[in-house]
C-alpha cells in the first residue's frame, strides 16, 4: 500500500500553512490526462511481410512493355485482358509493371504514371506500393516467350513471385476462382497426398523418394497437432501408378498434392510431340501421364501441387545447362528441350485454366539434378528448405500465402550464388579445384533457380 505523501505550501490558511495529500486523480494530472493519447516515442510497427495488403509489402502485375497500349493506358491497364482489369478493380492501389527486353533492363521493371511518364526501378529497391517502388508479391502475365525464366528467377530471389500463362477463357476462370477465394473447394487440408515413383535402380527417382517425399510425409505424419491423415497418404513402390493416382486424388480430395517422378521429356526429335507431353510425370510402369484422364477423373479445384520432375513447369529457349555434360543421352535431352523453346508445360496449365482451376503449381523448368538432392563430396541431404518451405511455412495453422512460403527455399539460392561467385575468384587465384567448385556451386545454384511457383503468389492452402 503507498504511503500518503502530504503537500506542504506556502500558503497561509489564516491559522496554518496550507498543506493536504495527494489527491486520487494526481497521477493523472501528473501524466496530462487531458490528453487523449499519450505521446508515441517507439518506432514503426514491424513489417509483416505475408500481409500482402500492407501498402509497405503490396502486390502488383507484371505485363510485357510490349502490350499495345499508349502509356497512360499502361499507367491504369485500361488494356489489360477483362478479367485482369477485374482483379485490379478488387486490389485497389496495385500497382502495374512491366517488364522490357531492351538492353539493360534485365534487373529492372518499368512503371508508367498516369501522365505517361515513365520510371524504370531496380528489383533491388524501394518496395511497397509508394511511389517508384516494386511491391514484394508479383504476378506476372504472359508467356515465357514474352517474360523470360530468367526474369521470374531473378524477381523471386527476393520477391514472392507467381506466373499465370493462360488463355483469355483459362485467365477468367483462374480469376474468379482467386477473386471467390475458391468457395465451396472440396478439397481437405488434412488429407495431403504424396505420390512418389522409385524404379529401385541406379536412378534418381530413388534419391527424390528418400530425401523429399519420404521427409515431407514423416513431417505430416508426426505433425504435434495430429492433424494430418496420412493413411493411404503415401503412395509408391508398384503402387506408383497414375490409375492409383487419380483415384488418391478423387477419394482423398487432398488440399496439397506433392509428386515426385521423372518428367517426360522425348521424343527428342519430335519437338510437337515433346511439346504435348512435357514434363508430365512418369509413372513406375514407364507410362506418361493422361491429362485428360485426371481432368475428368479429379475435381482438383483449390489445390496446391508441387511437381519434382524435369519441365514438370516448363522449357526455356536454350537451357541453363548448355555445355555441362558430354556426349550423351543427357545432352540430346537437353538440345532437344531447347528446341521446344520457352513455354510452359501443359501439365499446369491444364490445373490452372481448367473449369475447375487450383490454387497454384511449384514445378521446374529444366531438369533436376542429384547434386542439388545430396551433396556429391560430402553426402549431405540438401533438401531440407524444401520441406521447411511446404510444411514448416505453407502448412503452419495461420495459412500465410503460398509466395511467402516457399521463402526458405528461395533464400538458400542467395547462398549458392555467393559459393559460386567465392568459388570463381579461387579461379581467378589459380586455387587447387577451384573449377570444380565453381561447376559445383553454379549447377546447385541454377537448378534451385529453376523452380517456379505458377499462380497468384498470394494464394493460401485451403482452410
Amino acid at each position: 500500500m503507498a504511503a500518503v505523501v502530504d503537500l506542504m505550501s506556502n500558503a497561509w490558511s489564516g491559522e496554518r500553512a496550507a498543506s493536504g495529500p495527494m489527491g486520487p486523480g494526481s497521477l493523472g494530472w501528473g501524466m496530462r490526462a487531458d490528453l487523449k493519447k499519450p505521446q508515441q516515442l517507439l518506432g514503426p510497427d514491424p513489417v509483416d511481410y505475408s500481409n500482402w495488403r500492407d501498402p509497405r509489402v503490396g502486390w502488383g502485375v507484371v505485363f510485357p512493355d510490349a502490350m499495345k497500349a499508349d502509356p497512360p493506358d499502361k499507367a491504369t491497364g485500361a488494356k489489360a485482358p477483362e478479367a485482369v482489369r477485374e482483379l485490379l478493380k478488387a486490389r485497389p492501389g496495385s500497382p502495374l509493371l512491366y517488364y522490357s527486353t531492351e538492353p539493360g533492363m534485365r534487373e529492372r521493371l518499368r512503371r508508367y504514371a498516369p501522365g505517361g511518364a515513365a520510371a524504370d526501378l531496380r528489383f533491388s529497391g524501394a518496395r511497397g506500393t509508394g511511389i517508384n517502388a516494386i511491391p514484394y508479391y508479383l504476378l506476372i502475365i504472359a508467356s515465357p516467350l514474352e517474360i523470360p525464366w530468367n526474369a521470374q528467377y531473378r524477381m523471386q530471389t527476393d520477391a514472392y513471385v507467381g506466373r499465370l500463362d493462360l488463355d483469355e477463357a483459362g485467365l477468367e476462370r483462374y480469376i474468379d476462382a482467386l477473386l471467390g477465394e475458391w468457395a465451396g473447394a472440396p478439397c481437405q487440408r488434412s488429407k495431403p497426398l504424396v505420390w512418389s515413383v522409385d524404379h529401385h535402380i541406379k536412378d534418381i527417382s530413388t534419391l527424390m523418394r528418400k530425401t523429399i517425399a519420404e521427409p515431407f510425409a514423416k513431417r505430416l505424419t508426426d505433425d504435434p497437432a495430429h492433424e494430418f491423415d496420412m493413411a493411404q497418404g503415401m503412395i509408391t513402390d508398384g503402387a506408383a501408378r497414375h490409375d492409383v493416382l487419380i483415384d488418391a486424388l478423387d477419394k482423398r480430395k487432398p488440399a496439397f498434392v506433392m509428386s515426385t517422378s521423372h518428367g517426360a521429356t522425348f521424343p527428342v526429335n519430335d519437338e510437337k510431340a515433346m511439346r504435348a507431353q512435357l514434363g508430365l510425370p512418369i509413372d513406375v510402369g514407364g507410362a506418361v501421364l493422361d491429362v485428360g484422364a485426371l481432368a475428368r477423373n479429379w475435381d482438383g479445384y483449390g489445390a496446391i501441387w508441387y511437381a519434382h520432375a524435369c519441365c514438370s513447369a516448363g522449357s526455356d529457349s536454350s537451357s541453363i545447362f548448355s555445355g555441362l555434360v558430354g556426349d550423351s543421352d543427357l545432352a540430346d535431352t537437353l538440345n532437344g528441350i531447347a528446341k521446344v523453346d520457352a513455354c510452359s508445360a501443359p501439365l499446369p496449365r491444364e490445373l490452372l485454366g481448367g473449369k475447375r482451376p487450383i490454387r497454384a503449381f511449384i514445378g521446374h523448368v529444366e531438369p533436376t539434378f542429384n547434386w542439388t538432392l545430396r551433396d556429391k563430396d560430402t553426402g549431405q541431404v540438401m533438401t531440407q528448405r524444401i520441406i521447411d518451405s511446404l510444411y514448416g511455412q505453407l502448412h503452419l495453422a495461420t495459412r500465410p500465402p503460398l509466395g511467402f512460403s516457399m521463402q526458405p527455399y528461395f533464400r538458400a539460392v542467395g547462398g549458392l550464388m555467393q559459393d559460386y561467385a567465392a568459388a570463381m575468384d579461387d579461379v581467378v587465384a589459380m586455387a587447387a579445384g577451384a573449377q570444380e567448385r565453381a561447376r559445383t556451386a553454379r549447377l546447385m545454384a541454377y537448378d534451385s533457380l529453376a523452380t517456379v511457383l505458377l499462380g497468384d503468389p498470394t494464394v493460401q492452402l485451403s482452410a
